[in-house]
């Protein structure tokens, strides 16, 4: 913006913003400064040189052989002793394992005759004579092989088995330690209701009366209503004895 301070003359221009006047030489600055940056990027690539590392060829591995000559005790005994402890692992020529093993055996093993070489199997005589005898005839001409059999009486007719009403009590205790005086009264259609076969085992407490006052059942029952089983041992009576409460084992089966 122009100074407002400046006085200027009418005929005097007034000045610009933007000074549009080339200046002389630009181009001959940019053409040095690209030879002197390419001068440089040359010279980069002069003295850090990137070449992959010719390959050396290397020799090949050289197999050499060992030659043991078995004629050396040195040599048999090592090789014996890697036969020993690696079985197979030496590969020998068949006369030097069948006649070398062959003489070495010969010379550590005494001479010896077998005891059974003389031997000789035979069978031990009868101390029996033995006395010629003729067999008597066991069937006769004419006579029938077997003997004729009488018919066998017929079977009488069994007594139906009585059909079992309830299930029975089983004392587990000692013959002679209680006796039962009276049985459990047991429903008539109580085999109807229960499983076909179970044996479910109770605790019953005697008092010297006879007269139970404890029944606990030992084990659970399934399809039984043990309550009722319960309830109708507690019907049962006992022979007297002395002393207190008296427990047995007691076994309801069926």
């Amino acid at each position: 913006m122009p100074d407002p301070t400046v006085i200027r003359t009418p005929a005097e221009p007034p000045p610009l913003i933007f000074q549009w006047k080339r200046d002389r030489g630009v181009g001959l600055r940019l053409a040095m400064w690209l030879l002197v940056v390419a001068a440089g990027h040359a010279a980069i690539f002069y003295l850090f040189r990137v070449t992959a590392s010719a390959p050396v060829r290397k020799p090949p591995p050289q197999q050499a052989v060992l030659f043991l000559p078995s004629a050396e005790s040195e040599v048999r005994t090592l090789l014996s002793v890697i036969d020993d402890r690696y079985p197979g692992a030496l590969v020998r020529s068949e006369d030097y394992t069948l006649k070398a093993d062959t003489e070495a055996l010969a010379k550590v093993t005494p001479p010896s005759e077998p005891s059974w070489a003389t031997h000789r199997p035979a069978l031990k005589g009868f101390p029996q004579p033995l006395v010629e005898q003729t067999l008597p005839g066991i069937v006769r001409p004419g006579e029938p092989a077997l003997p004729e059999v009488s018919p066998l009486p017929a079977p009488a007719a069994s007594a139906p088995s009585p059909v079992q009403t309830g299930p029975s009590v089983v004392l587990e205790e000692l013959p002679g330690v209680r006796s039962v005086l009276t049985a459990p009264d047991w429903p008539e259609k109580l085999m109807e209701d229960l499983p076909p076969s179970g044996n479910v085992p109770f605790m019953l407490g005697i008092e010297p009366s006879g007269r139970p006052v404890y029944c606990l059942p030992l084990s659970p029952a399934t399809g039984v209503d043990l309550e009722f089983l319960r309830r109708h041992l507690m019907e049962m009576r006992f022979n007297t004895g002395g002393g207190g409460i008296q427990w047995l084992h007691v076994a309801v089966r069926w």
